[in-house]
């Protein structure tokens, strides 16, 4: 079977004529065919990461009232001379601080809460204060911390015994 291919002239003579290379239009739907690609994957990859930041957040908060509830239980005195009253966990809005308490209040660690994310929903009391030889907590029945960030919520609840959820 014969095959025709296109001939140019050129100068007295045919040529055979090779179209290598894409059109324009082929280069046009190709270029939008990955920009729709790599515009699903950058949202995707920040829902990710924005997510990740409020479960980091999430574990910080949780573990800054497991240490309390410990050093509490076990009865750690780190900066106090008198008796140890307990240990207590401060919320402000962006900050969240480990204290030891005694006659005085002494401030042990201090957690800065990532950009974008807010603590809104302050317990009652506040501090909570998770008192020694797990005589529970300062708290009447249920107290619920709120932290919200990128439109997601995490809600911590710390029970009257010192139970955290």
């Amino acid at each position: 079977m014969k095959r025709n291919l296109p001939l140019a002239y050129s100068r007295g003579s045919f040529h055979v004529r090779l179209n290598f290379g894409f059109s324009l239009i082929e280069l046009l739907v190709s270029i939008t065919l990955l920009s729709i690609l790599a515009g699903v994957g950058v949202a995707g990859y920040r829902l990710s990461v924005r997510k990740q930041t409020m479960d980091a957040a999430y574990s910080q908060v949780t573990g800054l009232l497991r240490q309390a509830q410990a050093n509490a239980q076990s009865g750690k005195k780190i900066n106090c001379a008198t008796t140890l009253a307990g240990w207590q966990v401060r919320f402000n809005a962006t900050s969240v601080v480990l204290e030891e308490s005694c006659a005085s209040t002494y401030s042990v660690s201090i957690f800065e809460l990532p950009l974008g994310v807010t603590l809104t929903t302050l317990p009652s009391p506040n501090p909570t204060l998770f008192r020694v030889l797990n005589r529970g907590t300062n708290v009447p029945s249920l107290t619920d911390i709120g932290l919200t960030g990128f439109n997601l919520t995490r809600t911590i609840t710390v029970t009257a015994t010192g139970e955290i959820r």
